[in-house]
């Protein structure tokens, strides 16, 4: 399944409160990457739409090999 015209869902591999997260491919920038998805109802709650994209900020920033 292609997600945002832009990452190919390969597999589940965890969820949680908010969602859950997928194995992706970037097709844009060739690269295997994790894709977390919210659940549609949590997702019109702007306290969970700022959570969630702080989360997304942090984990951009990562970089480390074993990642």
């Amino acid at each position: 399944m292609l997600l945002a015209d832009r990452y190919e869902l390969v597999r589940p591999v965890g969820h949680g409160g908010m969602g859950q997260v997928w194995e992706a491919v970037d097709t844009r920038l060739g690269r295997r990457v994790a894709v977390k998805t919210v659940r549609i109802g949590d997702g019109a709650d702007p306290a969970v739409s700022e959570r969630f994209h702080r989360e997304a900020v942090a984990t951009a920033a990562l970089s480390h090999p074993g990642i």
